[in-house]
Formats: C-alpha cells, structure tokens, sequence
C-alpha cells in the first residue's frame, strides 16, 4: 500500500494523479480503500499519489493501471483539486497540503475486465477491495461530500472542454 511514498514523513507537498472513467452509461468508475474510516461512504475516483519526481500524468496513468489493470491514455487535464494540510494531533498523523489533478481516460471499453490489485504479500491486506459504476444520482450515497464535488466537476470540464481550479471539491472564483 503506498509504495513509494512514506505516510510517517510526507512530503511538503502531495500530488496525486487520478482518472475519470466511465462506461457506455456515463456512470463513474469508483473504487474503495480498505483504509479508510467509513468503507461504504468512501468510493472515490481511481488514483492515488505520485512517487518522487513523477509528473502527475505519469501517476495517474500508473494509478489507473494499478488499480484496475486497465492500461489506457489519458486525455485531457480536467480538474486541479486543492486540499489544505492537516497538522498532525493525537492519533492522527495529519496529511500535507495536496493537489490531485484529474485527467480523462473516457470510456471504459466493452467487456473490459476490471482487475483490483492484490495485496503485496507478508500478510498485508489490499489497498482496495471493491469498486462500483456509478451514475449521478448514487453518488452522494458511496463517496465523500468533496469527492462527489470532484467528480460533477470533472465531468462537467469533460463536457466543457475547460479546466475547473477546486479547492475541496468547491469551484475556485477568480
């Protein structure tokens, strides 16, 4: 989980490469941690952090494929989404300041199999354990307020051919 990055020393600032995909339908490719707090409420779009010195293109390309063992393109840059840092308290390790930027990899084709990683070994549990295709109208039910901000947004830039600036989830007026 998390290879190549260390969650005890983030770095100053986290870049994350993710993708929209979706099928024939328009509905969201969405997948689940297994590590985070609120399991059905925390599908999100398929992605995760670049390594050090990895442009965000090359992260997400690598996410995508990781998590889905789909290898396709990306297209265009959809949305740049700021999140503030959180400084460590108690338990909580914190988080840096991050920008995940959103790319289009289109539809997913006919019949394509959508593979989740498996664990890495030495009795690690896998990073993800389910994913879902979701339109809409589902995705308050499965995904974090921000992230179903996110992906509106994303597919709104995907219609548009514009690039949306967010700041959790939430359009940046300039």
């Amino acid at each position: 989980m998390h290879q190549g990055y260390d969650i005890a020393d983030p770095p100053p600032v986290r870049i994350g490469g993710q993708g929209l995909l979706t099928d024939a339908d328009g509905r969201v490719l969405a997948v689940r941690p297994t590590y985070v707090k609120e399991p059905e409420h925390s599908y999100q779009l398929v992605g995760g952090h670049a390594l050090e010195n990895e442009a965000y293109e090359d992260a997400a390309v690598r996410e995508v494929h990781e998590e889905t063992g789909l290898l396709l393109a990306p297209g265009r840059l959809l949305v740049i989404d700021r999140i503030d840092a959180k400084p460590p308290s108690g338990t909580d390790p914190g988080r840096a300041l991050g920008y995940n930027f959103v790319l289009d990899f289109g539809t997913v084709p006919a019949g394509a199999e959508i593979r989740l990683p498996a664990p890495s070994g030495a009795g690690e549990s896998p990073e993800l354990d389910h994913y879902l295709f979701l339109a809409d109208d589902e995705l308050e039910t499965h995904c974090q307020d921000y992230m179903v901000k996110r992906i509106r947004w994303a597919k709104r830039a995907r219609a548009s051919e514009r690039t949306f600036p967010l700041h959790r989830g939430e359009l940046v007026q300039r």
